[in-house]
C-alpha cells in the first residue's frame, strides 16, 4: 500500500520549512517545530522498528531460502514479502528518521534528503508488501479453483515474472510522484481499494468452500466412505494442510490490516476536518504503526508456518553453538 502524502495548510505554530525544497514543497510538509518529547519518542521508536525489522526480515529471508518444505512458488511469494519489509527497516524507516530529526533541528539540507528519500522509497515498499500480499491471496484462490492442475499451472517461473513486474513496475511509477502528483495519488487510491477487494473476496471466497468441503468431508467420515489408510483419508489430510496455509496468510492480510487503517483513518480525518498539530502527531505515530507491520510480520511467519520456525530455531541453534 502507497503512503499517502498529505497537502494541508498550516495554523498557529505549524510551518512549511521556509526555503525550497524541490518536490517536498508541493506538499506543505509541516515543520515540527522545537523539539517535543512526543516527536523525540517517535523518531526513537522508529529507530527501535527499523532494527527489529532489518534482524527479523533478514532471519525469514535466510530461512525461507533454507527451507525446502515450502513449495517454490510459496516460497517466492513469502521472499517478496519479507524482502520488503526488510527494505522498509533499512531505507524507509532510517530516512523517515532523518527527515523528522532534520525537521525538528531545522537542518535545512537533512530534511530534503530525508524527505524525498522517504516517500519515494516508502511508496515503493509499501506499494510492494501490499501487492505481494494481494498475490498471495490470489495464490490461494487458484489452488482451491485448481485443483491438480494448480502445480503445474502456477509455476515458480511465472510466480518470478509477476514478483519481477510488480517492483519493476512499482519502482518506475514512483517517480511519476515528481511529474504528476493528482494523477499519481488518485491511481494509488485505486490500486488500494481494488487490492483490498481483491483480498476480502478471495478470503470470504475461501472460508465459504472450505467450510462447505468440511461438512462434506464430516458426512463421508461418518457414512463411512473415509478410511483410515484410503485414498479418501490422503485428500482430507491434503485438505487441513490447505485450509492451515490459509489461515496463515489470512493471518498475514489482518496484520497489515491492523497496521495500515489507523494510518487510513488519520490521513481521511486531516483531508475532511480542520488541521492542528494533535492531528498531525496522532498522523506521524500512525504512520510509526504502518511501519511497525514490517517488525511484527517475522514473528507472526514464525508462530503461524512451521517450515519457518523450523529453519530459524535451527539457524538461532547453530549460531549459538559457534558462539560459545
Amino acid at each position: 500500500m502507497e503512503t499517502i502524502s498529505v497537502n494541508i495548510t498550516s495554523e498557529k505554530n505549524l510551518s512549511v520549512q521556509p526555503e525550497s525544497c524541490y518536490y517536498l514543497d508541493r506538499f506543505q510538509i509541516f515543520h515540527a517545530g522545537p523539539p517535543t518529547t512526543e516527536y523525540i519518542v517517535n523518531c526513537t521508536l522508529n529507530a527501535i522498528l527499523a532494527i527489529a525489522a532489518i534482524l527479523g526480515n533478514g532471519m525469514i529471508l535466510h530461512a525461507i531460502r533454507k527451507s525446502a518444505a515450502l513449495r517454490p512458488p510459496s516460497r517466492a511469494l513469502l521472499y517478496s514479502l519479507a524482502a520488503s519489509d526488510f527494505g522498509v527497516g533499512l531505507i524507509v524507516q532510517p530516512f523517515y528518521v532523518l527527515y523528522k530529526t532534520a525537521e525538528l533541528k531545522n537542518n535545512h539540507l537533512l530534511y530534503c534528503v530525508g524527505g524525498i528519500g522517504f516517500h519515494l522509497s516508502a511508496n515503493v515498499f509499501s506499494a510492494v508488501s501490499f501487492l505481494t500480499v494481494t498475490a498471495i491471496a490470489i495464490d490461494r484462490v487458484l489452488a482451491l479453483l485448481l485443483r491438480a492442475k494448480y502445480q503445474t499451472t502456477v509455476s515458480l517461473r511465472r510466480v518470478i515474472k509477476v514478483l519481477l513486474t510488480i517492483w519493476a513496475l512499482t519502482g518506475l511509477w514512483v517517480f511519476n510522484w515528481i511529474w504528476n502528483l493528482e494523477t499519481y495519488q488518485v491511481f494509488n487510491i485505486t490500486v488500494i481499494s481494488v487490492c483490498l477487494l481483491i483480498c476480502s473476496v478471495s478470503y470470504i471466497t475461501l472460508w465459504v468452500t472450505l467450510c462447505q468441503l468440511r461438512k462434506k468431508t464430516v458426512s463421508r467420515r461418518n457414512g463411512g466412505e473415509i478410511t483410515p489408510n484410503g485414498e479418501n483419508n490422503v485428500g482430507s489430510r491434503t485438505l487441513l494442510v490447505y485450509k492451515r496455509s490459509v489461515t496463515n496468510m489470512f493471518c498475514v492480510y489482518a496484520l497489515m490490516l491492523v497496521c495500515y487503517v489507523p494510518y487510513l483513518a488519520m490521513f481521511f480525518v486531516i483531508q475532511t476536518t480542520k488541521v492542528n498539530s494533535t492531528k498531525i502527531l496522532a498522523l506521524s505515530y500512525t504512520m510509526t504503526v504502518l511501519f511497525a507491520n514490517s517488525a511484527f510480520n517475522p514473528f507472526l511467519y514464525c508462530w503461524r508456518i512451521k517450515e519457518i520456525r523450523n529453519e530459524v530455531l535451527l539457524t538461532l541453534t547453530k549460531f549459538a553453538c559457534k558462539s560459545e
